[in-house]
């Protein structure tokens, strides 16, 4: 896999890919062996259940409205600007709490199969499904 060099303009995104994601977009941007970024939308009243990167850190800065993360028996509610980090091996959820659509810039390192697993949930609505994909990609659900 080798770097792009350039631009990736608002309006595109890597290797022109889109997502949905149980009905919320996600735009990949760049990727290397060692790192994944992504753009990611939260409705509000969605999230994603606890879970477990067992081979990467992923760090959220939020760019809009405010997201609720769960981690080690703390919750930590993040609004635009700040940057949450979540180390590998660490559960984790996160939630839209909110009344207003919340946006982020997603970074895991390195990016592993998570890049795959992504591409694999896109267009899923079964819950049980992206959770066994998830353990085939490095990703436990708890």
């Amino acid at each position: 896999m080798e770097f792009s060099k350039g631009l990736v303009t608002a309006d595109k995104s890597f290797r022109d890919q889109a997502w949905n994601i149980l009905g919320e977009p996600y735009r990949p941007i760049q990727m290397t062996p060692s790192s994944f970024m992504f753009h990611a939308e939260f409705a509000p009243g969605s999230g994603v259940p606890a879970h477990v990167h067992e081979t990467q850190d992923e760090i959220l800065h939020i760019l809009e409205g405010e997201l609720q993360f769960e981690m080690e028996g703390q919750t930590i509610i993040a609004g635009k600007g700040d940057t949450v980090t979540l180390p590998m091996g660490i559960a984790h959820a996160l939630f839209n709490r909110a009344t207003t659509r919340a946006e982020a810039l997603v970074v895991v390192s390195p990016t592993g199969k998570f890049h795959d697993y992504m591409a694999a949930i896109s267009g899923l609505t079964d819950p049980a499904e992206v959770i066994r994909l998830g353990a085939e990609h490095e990703i436990t659900f708890v």
